[in-house]
């Protein structure tokens, strides 16, 4: 499968809120990283992420979201996020491009970088 289709691929998961899709294509040594000091600033491997993920669906209420990309270059896709989410009772908007590497079909590395 190529990167193009990978991305592709994730990004329609990602769309259609299919969980069990988008983490299928993960490595199990993945690494995500925040920007940040807090707890899940640098996480490695998919419990880690899972884990990661599960406190996001405890503490967020998503009320939009939207995407554009991916963007692919090499080894390497981007995808620019949007949201309007209400997190510990405070609602806010913010934007954030992701950016994952992908090495034998999976998705090993997973960076954010947010938007002002």
């Amino acid at each position: 499968m190529t990167i193009e289709q990978i991305a592709l691929d994730f990004c329609t998961a990602v769309q259609a809120d299919n969980e069990a899709g988008y983490q299928a294509m993960w490595s199990d040594d993945i690494v995500s990283m925040e920007p940040g000091d807090g707890p899940m600033a640098q996480i490695q491997g998919r419990d880690q992420l899972l884990e990661k993920h599960k406190w996001w669906n405890e503490n967020a209420e998503m009320h939009d979201f939207s995407m554009e990309g991916p963007f692919v270059v090499g080894e390497q896709f981007a995808v620019n996020y949007s949201m309007d989410v209400t997190m510990m009772g405070e609602r806010s908007q913010s934007s954030e491009t992701a950016i994952y590497t992908v090495k034998d079909g999976r998705i090993t590395e997973e960076r954010f970088f947010y938007g002002s």
